[in-house]
């Protein structure tokens, strides 16, 4: 197993999306300025990401066939998800995703290249290529933190708490 497969398998909580309009400095964010999300890289070669707004609309019911299709639209304007198989490339320290299912079906089938870099259990990716964002192309920024790093955190804090009663 290569390197850099060795270093990004695991689970990644979101911390930052952003996006760069190609020969821009305006920094915008579609996904609001606290987005969730949820990077996986499995070691057998398969990835998943769920990225969304922190507090979408809520549907009135739990039918999603039953649902306004203007709250479906909403949802999906503020919904990033694709799944498939990845590769890495040690030398130019990137990572390539090779998309079987999406959200969005123009992406199925289609490979997106995304430029790593680390620091520590932070985990920095750029879109090589730009990509197309309401109207304009765009480099898409994220910075994800290792989950095991996150709970590890969050069993100090309860150690903590603990402790002082």
């Amino acid at each position: 197993m290569s390197a850099l497969k060795n270093e990004i398998i695991g689970s990644w909580k979101l911390l930052s999306y952003i996006e760069v309009p190609v020969g821009g400095e305006e920094y915008l964010f579609p996904l609001g300025n606290n987005p969730k999300g949820l990077l996986i890289y499995s070691p057998d070669g398969c990835m998943s990401v769920q990225i969304s707004v922190k507090d979408p609309i809520r549907y009135d019911s739990d039918d999603r066939f039953s649902v306004d299709d203007n709250k479906i639209a909403t949802r999906v304007k503020g919904y990033i998800a694709f799944a498939g198989k990845y590769t890495t490339d040690n030398f130019l320290s990137q990572v390539t995703y090779h998309i079987e299912t999406s959200l969005n079906p123009n992406w199925e089938g289609a490979k997106q290249v995304r430029k790593l870099d680390f620091e520590g259990d932070v985990l920095y990716q750029k879109s090589v290529e730009p990509i197309p964002s309401d109207g304009q192309m765009v480099h898409a920024y994220m910075t994800w933190q290792r989950v095991s790093k996150l709970l590890e955190d969050d069993e100090k804090i309860g150690d903590r708490v603990e402790e002082s009663y």
